[in-house]
């Protein structure tokens, strides 16, 4: 279900995640496998932002919202035309 993001930042706050953070992403951004000590709660406000895991990717658009549990082995991939996030965290 996408959210708008006011709608987001009140379920960040309403589940624990805090203030939902901006977070910016240059053209076709990658990074390697890794893991955060926090759950991340997340929302693209601009462009395309992928999440691989080990069992698969998902792309996801503007407004449409995922959660990376801490510990979690992920990589993260923007658009071609970067991306823009709302993000918030967890302590795990």
């Amino acid at each position: 279900m996408k959210m708008n993001e006011a709608e987001f930042k009140q379920a960040c706050l309403d589940e624990g995640y805090g203030v939902a953070e901006p977070f910016e992403c240059e053209p076709n951004h990658s990074n390697d496998m890794h893991t955060h000590e926090f759950s991340a709660f997340a929302m693209v406000t601009r462009g395309e932002f992928t999440i691989v895991r080990e069992d698969g990717q998902v792309t996801h658009k503007l407004g449409e919202k995922w959660k990376v549990p801490a510990g979690t082995l992920h990589s993260e991939r923007a658009g071609a035309d970067g991306a823009a996030l709302l993000v918030g965290r967890k302590s795990a």
